[in-house]
């Protein structure tokens, strides 16, 4: 948990103010972990996935929020 809290923090604060925005490409649950992933720009994507197969983003969220958002939708964070 201290190292998903760390990184979440560099993540956050090593993005400028125009990537607190992201569209959601898929929902994962893993080991009792709720992830949002997602893309910052899909504009250039013709396919349900992200381009090239890589995302931009794997945000680990509460499950209210995991059960708040669909794929497709846009997720702002702080």
């Amino acid at each position: 948990m201290k190292n998903l809290l760390l990184i979440l923090t560099f993540f956050v604060l090593s993005c400028d103010d125009d990537h607190n925005c992201f569209t959601i490409i898929q929902k994962t649950i893993t080991n009792g972990e709720f992830v949002l992933v997602g893309d910052f720009d899909t504009s250039n994507n013709d396919n349900d996935g992200p381009p090239n197969g890589y995302a931009d983003v794997n945000l680990e969220v509460s499950q209210e929020v995991y059960n708040t958002y669909n794929v497709g939708d846009e997720y702002c964070y702080e």
